[in-house]
């Protein structure tokens, strides 16, 4: 973990006994014209690469190694067959950003909607979000979308809203949610505190 990564988690609250956890979810949308362009080629040399049909296995391994810190698990819920059936949707992509082969993190398009962007600890505080960040908006609106939503929560990076907005996202909702608290689900898998 990089230093001070532990920082990255210090606002996510400690497990409950009842396993439950609140988080807000803000929803944002972003149009063409309030689209600010905010990421400098990193300093790293990292591909993008389209994967145009994503096996259920890759796709677990994207979505674990990126998402477990942010506590990401509804995915984890879904059946093979289920996923399988999302990853082959029309309108669905999955796009991987690579340094000397390395995970550096991804992004997943379904339709107008940047369902999730994320990096792996290592490339955090680098600049290489805003960067990848703008790939997942110029592609979104090379399909023809006439706005980019997506949305991020209280246990997502501490920045992650600020970074959003600073792209041009305007919040149009947000609402209050009570979820499973994977740490509880899965304690051995969602160790805390983080390490």
């Amino acid at each position: 973990m990089p230093k001070a990564a532990s920082d990255l988690f210090a606002h996510q609250p400690s497990p409950r006994s009842d396993g439950r956890l609140l988080v807000r979810i803000t929803y944002l949308e972003l149009k063409p014209l309030d689209w600010t362009r905010r990421g400098l080629p990193p300093d790293l040399d990292v591909t993008l690469d389209w994967v145009e049909a994503p096996t259920v296995a890759l796709y677990r391994e994207l979505y674990d190694r990126v998402g477990r810190p942010w506590l990401w698990y509804e995915r984890r819920l879904l059946s093979d067959d289920a996923l399988a059936a999302l990853l082959a949707a029309p309108g669905h992509e999955l796009h991987i950003a690579r340094h000397d082969g390395a995970l550096v993190g991804y992004f997943e398009l379904q339709g107008d909607e940047i369902v999730f962007f994320g990096l792996m600890l290592d490339y955090i505080g680098r600049r290489i979000g805003p960067w990848l960040l703008d790939r997942a908006i110029e592609r979104a609106f090379t399909c023809e979308s006439a706005r980019v939503i997506l949305n991020t929560n209280t246990l997502d990076h501490p920045k992650a809203l600020d970074t959003y907005r600073k792209a041009g996202f305007q919040p149009v909702r947000s609402e209050t949610r009570e979820l499973q608290d994977p740490r509880v689900l899965w304690p051995e898998v969602y160790r805390w505190p983080p390490a």
